[in-house]
């Protein structure tokens, strides 16, 4: 279900970027700094030619930023492994009655309603 999704959105941008170029064929021409210009183009040209330019761009600094995640994640690993170097490897004694669960009984104070209770001869649950 998603690949056709994917398809069907593809095929639409393609089919939007066909008639943006057939209605915008129109030439223009860019003029530089110092008087520098540049031979016609069309301008849809002009508009792809920016698309890839900001795509190329955009994917140049999210190549440094993982880049620079990696370096990070293994410092970050390596400072793991020291840390877990000095931990001691030793492991716990382990108890004979490990399948027995452990039940205490806790010793709950008593209120003074208890001690009323008790006097009046009432039977302690």
């Amino acid at each position: 279900m998603g690949s056709y999704f994917k398809a069907v959105l593809l095929l639409i941008v393609l089919v939007a970027l066909v008639t943006f170029g057939i209605q915008n064929n129109e030439t223009v021409k860019l003029y530089y700094y110092l008087g520098m210009n540049s031979m016609p183009f069309p301008v849809y040209g002009v508009v792809y030619a920016s698309i890839l330019l900001g795509i190329f761009i955009g994917m140049l600094i999210g190549i440094s930023t993982r880049f620079n995640q990696r370096q990070k994640i293994r410092s970050l690993e390596k400072e793991n492994r020291d840390l877990k170097s000095k931990i001691p490897d030793e492991k716990p004694p382990e108890s004979p009655d490990e399948d027995e669960e452990k039940t205490e009984e806790l010793e709950v104070p008593k209120t003074p309603a208890d001690e009323t209770l008790e006097a009046e001869g009432a039977p302690e649950n």
